[in-house]
């Protein structure tokens, strides 16, 4: 035998001790048992079986609802914020069907403008027709018409509810809505969208083509100043550092002035002084800043005087129409005399000793102001400057609104001017350089330097006559006023139109929100219908091969009845 072959039979032979092979653990015999209580088999494919079931169970109702989220308990947070955006949408849609109710309002008084416009050209027409030297017509057949037309551009502003006092001649405010931010913590609010009509009424009033009436009402003491002497009041300053008195109004409530009285020496100074309290007073206080109260001292040098009355006179729709339309003015823009609205000029020489009448007035039929004859007793030596001093007309409107206003062109003589502004409560006042005033064809009033009355005046709704074109000289008025109306009434159109676009652009923007939260409420609810199909397929075939293997593990038993048969 050679040496290869001894060591094939026996390794050990030639190789060392320490490298000899380790020998092979022998393999573990797994005992099965066989059992007929328990069928673990059987119980394992079950368990599998009903985990499939309830996989199928969510995946075919995922799939018939279309949803991700179909209770709670599949996704609560997600839910939470899909549940969100979801009340956002409903807030979004409410908002843009406010504004599209409000854009068909807007497109309502739109075409009502429209209208109004068209009736205008008419009665500028008319107008231009009747203001011709050559038309030998009867022009009150015109007129006839003209006064028609008025009524009917009054009948359609109040369809439209823009009249004075209608239904939208206020600040149309619609409410748009919001959507949440990106940290869903905070809501962003389109807030609400308002168009201002309040100044775009477009009735026959608002566009100048009717009139105005005041009417007095009951008069209200302002201030006075006891009777007495320069020498007297100076004794009474004495030591003095301060006074108060208290100013009260239409419009505003009674203002307390407090009057500096240091350096105060003769009346003179005084009236200064309590001037300049009283523009600081009024600096804070719009009212009492309109109403325009001045101290003024008394012809007879003992006392000053504050305010005074006056009757009732009524403006007509008419021609003076330098700037704007009569009343269209807003609260901050003066009347200025040279510019004034209906303003007619009144005038009076020097004064003498005796009974003067002063003449405020204008031709009836150019529809500005009725004549109003005031009658001074003057004193003797009183002079044209006192005379101007005498005529102080102070305004006050309810709503802070000038409404008329009395400015001396120079002292003594020349040309004064009245002009109106706007409606409201107001006053009227006149100062009289002592003795007794009086207004014709009214009550007689009476004051001296120790008391002064103020008579508060609203201008009456119902108004005054509507503009006429029965003669060539009215017509020609008329012209000019319709051409204001024109004016005013495409100013109406165009904040409108303004609003129009604004509600277009806020419906745009919300439509486009409701969209993007849409979108962001799908991602999170709505189920994609390709992966739970998948998923459907996966878990029938699942439920197959766990019916299988269920009947081959409920059979495994029956093995056991071979033994018992041996």
């Amino acid at each position: 035998m050679s040496e290869g072959e001894a060591e094939a039979q026996d390794p050990k032979r030639s190789r060392p001790e320490g490298l000899q092979p380790k020998p092979r653990p022998e393999k573990e015999t797994q005992i099965v048992a066989f059992t007929i209580n328990t069928n673990i088999a059987s119980m394992q494919a079950q368990e599998y079986l009903r985990v499939t079931q309830e996989f199928q169970s969510k995946t075919i109702s995922r799939v018939t609802s279309g949803l991700r989220i179909v209770s709670s308990g599949d996704d609560a947070a997600g839910l939470a914020i899909a549940n969100g955006f979801r009340s956002d949408q409903a807030v979004l849609t409410q908002g843009i069907r406010n504004a599209n109710d409000g854009l068909a309002t807007l497109q309502t008084i739109d075409s009502g403008i429209n209208n109004i416009s068209k009736l205008l050209d008419r009665a500028r027409t008319l107008a231009t027709q009747s203001a011709s030297g050559t038309f030998n017509g009867n022009r009150e057949v015109l007129n006839s018409e003209f006064q028609s037309v008025v009524s009917e551009i009054n009948r359609q502003a109040q369809a439209i509810g823009l009249n004075q006092g209608g239904d939208f001649a206020k600040n149309l405010s619609v409410f748009i809505g919001g959507g949440r931010g990106a940290n869903n913590t905070e809501v962003i609010s389109n807030g609400s969208v308002s168009v201002d009509l309040r100044r775009s009424t477009v009735d026959a009033r608002s566009l100048g083509l009717s009139g105005y009436s005041a009417s007095t009402v009951n008069g209200y003491d302002l201030s006075v100043w006891d009777n007495g002497s320069t020498s007297d009041m100076q004794s009474a300053l004495n030591n003095q550092t301060s006074m108060t008195f208290n100013l009260s109004g239409v419009g505003f409530d009674d203002v307390a002035v407090n009057v500096n009285l240091t350096g105060v020496q003769d009346l003179k100074s005084l009236t200064d002084a309590i001037n300049a309290a009283i523009q600081a007073s009024a600096a804070n206080n719009p009212a009492l800043r309109n109403a325009g109260i001045t101290a003024q001292i008394n012809a007879n040098g003992k006392g000053f005087s504050l305010v005074s009355s006056t009757t009732a006179f009524t403006v007509e729709a008419g021609s003076d129409q330098a700037a704007q339309n009569l009343f269209g003015l807003d609260a901050t823009v003066n009347v200025k005399v040279a510019g004034g609205l209906h303003a007619r000029s009144f005038s009076f020489s020097a004064i003498t000793a005796g009974t003067q009448r002063l003449t405020i007035s204008a031709i009836g039929s150019d529809g500005s102001l009725q004549s109003v004859d005031v009658t001074l007793n003057t004193t003797s030596g009183a002079n044209a400057q006192a005379a101007t001093a005498a005529i102080n007309a102070a305004i006050q409107n309810s709503n802070l609104d000038g409404v008329m206003k009395i400015v001396a062109a120079e002292a003594g003589s020349g040309t004064d001017r009245i002009a109106f502004a706007s409606t409201g409560a107001f006053k009227i006042v006149v100062s009289a350089a002592g003795g007794a005033y009086g207004v014709n064809g009214g009550a007689a009033t009476t004051a001296d330097s120790t008391t002064n009355a103020t008579v508060e005046t609203t201008l009456d709704s119902s108004g005054g006559a509507n503009l006429s074109i029965s003669t060539q000289q009215a017509a020609e008025r008329a012209v000019t006023a319709l051409a204001e109306a024109v004016k005013k009434l495409g100013e109406a159109q165009a904040v409108v139109g303004k609003g129009q676009n604004q509600f277009n652009f806020a419906v745009s923007l919300a439509a486009t929100q409701l969209t993007n939260l849409a979108a962001s409420e799908s991602r999170i609810r709505d189920a994609d219908l390709a992966f739970e199909a998948a998923n459907l397929t996966k878990a029938q075939i699942l439920t197959q091969a766990g019916v299988a293997a269920l009947a081959q593990a409920n059979a495994a038993p029956q093995a056991v009845l071979s033994l018992l048969r041996g």
